[in-house]
């Protein structure tokens, strides 16, 4: 049995995944807001820049990507809001 899937290592997972435009990852752009891990199922809320930010569905897709190849998880959602502006 697999050991339980850590925050840490949802971490290291999500440093891989670059927004395309802004070339950096998503845990240094702050995007990451919530991380929640339920057995094997993983909640993330992210927050990205912009109402329709061009490439939402490529960094969503490339989260499930890699937080999926963690060992130990099987379900992956997650839940995406945009900035606001002030």
């Amino acid at each position: 049995m697999p050991a339980s899937v850590t925050e840490e290592q949802i971490y290291q997972a999500l440093r891989k995944v670059v927004d395309p435009e802004l070339r950096h990852n998503i845990v240094e752009l702050g995007f990451v807001q919530d991380v929640d891990i339920v057995g094997d199922y993983v909640h993330l809320d992210i927050q990205l820049t912009t109402p329709h930010c061009p490439h939402a569905e490529q960094i969503v897709r490339s989260i499930r990507e890699a937080v999926g190849a963690i060992e130990g998880v099987a379900t992956v959602d997650v839940e995406r809001a945009c900035m606001k502006e002030e």
